[in-house]
């Protein structure tokens, strides 16, 4: 007997070797219009008043319409007992990044807050730099669908991904002050 492809509408949903490979593609750009044309700038203006992002030195460092990468540089602050990146900064980071990634698809006049994480740890989190990048899947008028990586750079500037997270972003009306 000899191998036949797997056929599907007329496509191929396996290679050569029998194993689906629609996986390696990569995923279509999701491309996003933000309801706030500024929202760079209100983003910018609102870390002013994440006190606790600047206490642990969590950094955005890319600001994108649906996208947004944070970064923490690491230090004993950042550790549990035996020396690896605690969880919560882990959950933190992640919950930042989707967060954020939310909020660049909102109005002016709203926020967004976390509703739901959910996030898996996968590896043991040791080294200098944590990076989050955080993507909106589903953006809705009451709520955004996000999701979020999380890699550690080791001592040798290795990248490893620790965590993964999807969350649930409350779009709420903020008035005005």
């Amino acid at each position: 007997m000899q191998w036949a492809p797997k056929m599907i509408d007329g496509k191929n949903y396996h290679s050569a070797n029998g194993i689906n490979t629609d996986y390696l593609r990569p995923m279509p750009k999701n491309e996003f219009t933000p309801r706030n044309p500024n929202f760079r700038e209100t983003i910018i203006g609102h870390l002013e008043h994440q006190h606790f992002m600047m206490h642990i030195g969590c950094q955005l460092t890319v600001i994108e319409p649906g996208y947004v990468e944070a970064v923490i540089e690491l230090g004993a602050i950042h550790q549990q007992q035996i020396g690896l990146v605690h969880g919560g900064v882990t959950a933190t980071i992640a919950d930042v990044a989707a967060g954020f990634a939310g909020f660049t698809l909102v109005a002016a006049d709203e926020h967004t807050v976390t509703a739901e994480i959910k996030i898996s740890y996968l590896r043991k989190g040791r080294g200098s730099k944590l990076l989050a990048v955080g993507r909106v899947v589903k953006a809705g008028s009451a709520f955004h669908f996000c999701e979020a990586d999380v890699f550690c750079y080791d001592d040798d500037n290795n990248k490893m991904l620790i965590a993964k997270a999807t969350t649930t972003m409350a779009v709420i009306k903020v008035p005005s002050v």
